[in-house]
């Protein structure tokens, strides 16, 4: 796998979904293995904030789907965050996967192990809201810039971002975005580890 991407939203075809699915078309059109894992089909639940990860790295928490996804999370060399906003943040579910994220960080920074360091990884943030607030996206950046230093990654990252758009199918009535979205992916995939670098005649 090269890239991971992570939906984030509640809704299983929303628009975030077609978001992913889109910027995911354009990467594995580059070459790239992508794998994606939506929070609308997982069971993820709520980190207990016990802090027994402080001493093990590992949660306690053992029913439930992040123990498919914690190995992604450590290995994935590059990561795609797909995200509708939520009172100007991701949504509930998908908060408490990166919340559960908490056991990467303490391996990180409180046992000080140093396996899950991918200082060549790279992020890339989607992200949609209704409204078309001047800050509407600073709250969400800043939760997966955290989230993307307690995986290991650098704390920068590319991003991109549409508001004033809510409906349902929504997004698929917006080709300009579409193609956007999707040459993003396309871009990405070529970044990928031991991609080829595109040669012009």
């Amino acid at each position: 796998m090269d890239i991971l991407g992570l939906h984030l939203s509640p809704r299983r075809m929303g628009n975030s979904a077609v978001m992913l699915e889109e910027f995911l078309r354009g990467a594995r059109e580059a070459g790239a293995a992508a794998q994606s894992f939506s929070v609308a089909d997982h069971n993820i639940k709520a980190c207990q904030g016990c802090g027994a990860c402080e001493k093990t790295g590992h949660c306690v928490i053992k029913d439930d789907d992040m123990r498919d996804l914690y190995p992604l999370l450590a290995t994935a060399p590059m990561i795609v965050v797909s995200t509708s906003i939520f009172f100007y943040n991701v949504p509930g579910q998908g908060k408490a996967l990166i919340d559960r994220s908490q056991a990467l960080w303490s391996r990180r920074y409180t046992l000080k192990r140093t396996e899950t360091l991918r200082p060549q990884g790279l992020g890339f943030l989607l992200a949609l809201g209704a409204t078309k607030g001047r800050d509407l996206f600073v709250p969400v950046t800043l939760c997966v810039k955290y989230f993307f230093d307690a995986l290991g990654f650098p704390r920068t990252f590319e991003s991109l971002f549409y508001r004033k758009i809510e409906a349902p199918g929504e997004m698929k009535k917006q080709p300009g975005h579409l193609k956007e979205i999707y040459e993003a992916g396309l871009a990405f995939g070529r970044k990928r580890p031991g991609a080829q670098p595109t040669v012009r005649i």
